[in-house]
């Protein structure tokens, strides 16, 4: 996919570029694992080479062993598994980059990734429930050049934020035979890294940590959605508390706040014989 172009210091124009591909294989009726990788291409006079349009290249290789370092990569491995008949369970690792060096440098670079763990079923005859934990460390997404982040016009590609983690319990049931409610637990801490701050360099990066740069804001939510249909109607709504620590990642700033959304979509369809 060809990206925003951006403009350097100087004003010149930046062509970007991202590029990804995936290989799925199914192991089993209840056992799927997916190998993927990505890559931002970006440069003054860069288009977006042949060898990167075929399906095969594996950009790792080529990368670290063929053409140098041409672009900011990311490799990922995903599972999503049936335990039983009521259970299953998805997973997601995502490695930009582990220094596999001399670690004890002061100008080290921190091991950058994300990952996600999740796990649903039922409840009884009715009622479902699932749990979620999502981490990102506090530099990922990003690299040296900052044309080459995992980012679109300053917006995260996929996620649109690093230097958090959170949990979430939800537990959905039905209230009447065309409404369904889903009550929610959530806690998300993020740190002070984000997706837009310039990469450190120097000894500034091998001080920042893995994980939670700063001060850390904690997030405590409850929340209750509210999903259905009445005729041409579809309402879904989501209604939430959250009692915030170290708001804004200001040490000893506390707030409370509420916040909700509701959509609605119309459907309106017409059958008869085409002549």
């Amino acid at each position: 996919a060809e990206l925003l172009d951006d403009t350097d210091s100087t004003g010149a124009v930046i062509h970007r570029y991202f590029f990804a591909h995936r290989l799925q294989v199914q192991l089993s009726k209840r056992l799927t694992l997916g190998l993927w990788e990505t890559t931002i291409l970006a440069g003054r006079d860069r288009n977006f080479d042949s060898r990167y349009r075929n399906p095969v290249t594996l950009l790792l290789l080529a990368n670290e062993y063929g053409l140098g370092d041409d672009g900011n990569i990311m490799l990922g491995l995903d599972l999503d598994w049936q335990v039983g008949r009521r259970t299953k369970i998805q997973a997601q690792l995502a490695i930009d980059d582990i220094a596999y060096d001399d670690r004890s440098t002061p100008d080290r670079n921190p091991d950058r990734w994300a990952l996600t763990l999740a796990a649903n079923g039922a409840l009884g005859r009715h009622a479902g429930w699932r749990a979620l934990y999502t981490q990102a460390s506090s530099l990922a997404f990003r690299t040296l050049d900052p044309f080459e982040n995992f980012t679109d016009a300053g917006t995260g590609l996929g996620r649109n934020f690093a230097d958090n983690d959170q949990l979430s319990l939800t537990v959905s049931f039905p209230a009447t035979p065309t409404w369904l409610l889903t009550p929610e637990l959530t806690v998300l801490r993020q740190g002070e890294g984000r997706l837009t701050d310039p990469y450190p360099t120097g000894t500034a990066r091998g001080d920042t940590p893995q994980i939670f740069i700063g001060v850390v804001e904690k997030t405590f939510r409850a929340a209750l959605g509210v999903s259905g249909r009445q005729g041409p109607l579809a309402v879904s709504a989501n209604l939430g508390l959250h009692h915030i620590r170290d708001a804004g990642n200001v040490d000893g700033r506390t707030k409370t706040e509420v916040e909700g959304h509701i959509q609605f979509t119309v459907g309106v369809s017409r059958r008869g014989v085409l002549r």
